[in-house]
């Protein structure tokens, strides 16, 4: 069977073929300790890339990825480690804070592949 290149791809053919249907770009400002900032999707994203063009004062960054309707376990990493790239899972939600070191007014920039 030929493949037709204007139907969708499945889950399983995107993941084969390293592919997808769209794009989304946000740029979320770290918070304080208490607070959280939220990137959410219509649709969940095959892959997601964390970088900033901020000044990078702030320690760490604590990333909450939600998959299944559930957070799991914190990811912390430092601004030296970005662009930090998450992939092989469906992910519906990603949740940043800062450690509250720093200014804690960073821009990161999440850009997620559907």
């Amino acid at each position: 069977m030929a493949y037709d290149a204007t139907h969708g791809f499945t889950v399983q053919e995107a993941t084969n073929l390293r592919v997808y249907d769209s794009y989304k770009c946000q740029i979320l400002t770290l918070a304080n300790t208490t607070a959280k900032t939220t990137a959410s999707w219509d649709t969940p994203a095959k892959e997601v890339v964390f970088y900033t063009a901020g000044t990078g004062d702030d320690e760490g960054i604590t990333i909450s990825l939600k998959v299944n309707g559930e957070h799991g376990d914190d990811i912390v990493i430092n601004h030296d480690q970005l662009p930090f790239t998450v992939k092989g899972i469906l992910i519906e939600e990603v949740t940043i804070h800062g450690d509250g070191t720093g200014t804690d007014n960073d821009p990161i920039t999440v850009l997620s592949f559907h």
